[in-house]
């Protein structure tokens, strides 16, 4: 019974993930049930496990920046917003540890529950091309199509989904299955380029690329170069072959003349460049502690307003960038070693899932602070910990 109810809970977080920020909190609170369930009926003791589950524990480290970054922010309030947002990086990897073996064992269904939901989401977003001739206006534009979470952050949902549908399909041995993956992987695959996001475009052609040159250098096979070409030739193909693509594109270009003309105010690719600007100031004034989270808002607002004479007010749009204006090189020392140790801790039998929720992530910082969002946070930490609970578990059986 308790293992049905975890599976359940599970798969409403995957779910929730893309259509219920209300649902999702149900799902953490879920997960802190379960944990201390589990450990008050087998009596758990961490004593002789404190080496196992280093990495999971490393990871609130993230969380603890935001903490000490408190240090030096006047505005509590909106640090403590930053906090609660982090919240899931201090339990969630405790949670997963402590239930990690029944988290192994239904690793598929969580899985095939995530590529569920992608196929369901994906088919009311292709929907919209009854009236193809009206989206490719729209995204030429720049609007994006309706999606049922922030379309940049949906497309790297769509992006891992494509990827572990092809591993799937790579990996299952029953030749039903294994249609039914590719199926899923051609749907998803079609969308994400329709989308015409390209940030989701970019971190699937460079995590499939990594993978496959990891899978070539492992085992140098034919096949192997031939994906590798087909990934590095693709790009062109899709931009030659997909009118979203193509018209996404030259938006990106005349946005980038507006920039450069003074005029890019309203547009999204001059605010990632203004947001720069504006979080590479900030982080040179106080570069050790940075402005304070709490007090990065206030910092934002008043170079944009009294030096760029602009009133819209962003959060610099690199997730690195933002660490460092809010939080200085001591924030991202924590915030680096909390996100990165677990992929150095288990380095020598890291599987492909485990690899490409990093490389998406990480990919997806230079151009996006993707971790202020919920819904992103439970995405990263959902497929980053399903992979160590497995890792976690091999580990203790050998």
């Amino acid at each position: 019974m308790k293992e049905k109810i975890l599976v359940f809970n599970v798969l409403l977080m995957v779910v929730s993930i893309f259509y219920s920020l209300f649902l999702l909190s149900i799902s953490m609170f879920g997960f802190l049930f379960l944990c201390v369930y589990e450990m008050w009926e087998n009596k758990l003791s961490f004593k002789k496990e404190i080496k196992s589950a280093t990495p999971f524990i490393v990871l609130s480290l993230v969380f603890w920046g935001i903490v000490f970054s408190g240090i030096n922010s006047s505005d509590l309030s909106n640090w403590t917003r930053h906090l609660r947002l982090k919240l899931p990086f201090l339990f969630l990897p405790f949670c997963f540890y402590v239930l990690r073996e029944s988290i192994a064992k239904y690793q598929d269904w969580i899985k095939i529950g995530f590529l569920a939901t992608c196929v369901f989401s994906s088919i009311q977003v292709l929907v919209q091309f009854i009236n193809p001739d009206t989206v490719i206006f729209e995204i030429a534009k720049g609007r994006s199509l309706d999606t049922p979470v922030d379309h940049i952050k949906y497309s790297l949902f769509i992006a891992f989904g494509v990827i572990l549908s092809f591993l799937k399909f790579r990996d299952s041995k029953h030749s039903s299955r294994r249609v039914l993956y590719l199926f899923v992987a051609i749907l998803l695959f079609v969308t994400l380029h329709l989308l015409a996001v390209r940030s989701g475009l970019v971190v699937f052609y460079f995590t499939a690329l990594v993978l496959t040159l990891r899978a070539f250098i492992r085992n140098p096979s034919f096949v192997s170069a031939l994906v590798i070409a087909t990934i590095v030739i693709s790009p062109f193909i899709a931009y030659k072959t997909v009118p979203s693509i193509q018209k996404k594109i030259e938006y990106s270009l005349y946005d980038f003349k507006m920039y450069r003309q003074g005029k890019g105010d309203m547009y999204s690719d001059s605010e990632r460049i203004y947001s720069g600007i504006v979080g590479t100031k900030i982080f040179k004034e106080s570069p050790i502690l940075g402005s304070g989270i709490g007090d990065l808002k206030d910092a934002c607002t008043k170079i944009y307003t009294s030096e760029l004479n602009k009133k819209s007010v962003k959060y610099p749009h690199n997730q690195f960038l933002f660490i460092l204006a809010g939080m200085g090189i001591v924030g991202l020392i924590f915030f680096m070693v909390g996100m990165y140790f677990p992929a150095f801790y288990y380095r020598k039998n890291m599987e492909d899932l485990f690899l490409a929720i990093l490389i998406i992530y990480l990919t997806s910082f230079a151009v996006e602070n993707t971790l202020e969002r919920s819904y992103s946070i439970a995405f990263y930490l959902l497929f980053l910990l399903v992979p160590m609970c497995t890792l976690a578990v091999s580990n203790e059986n050998r």
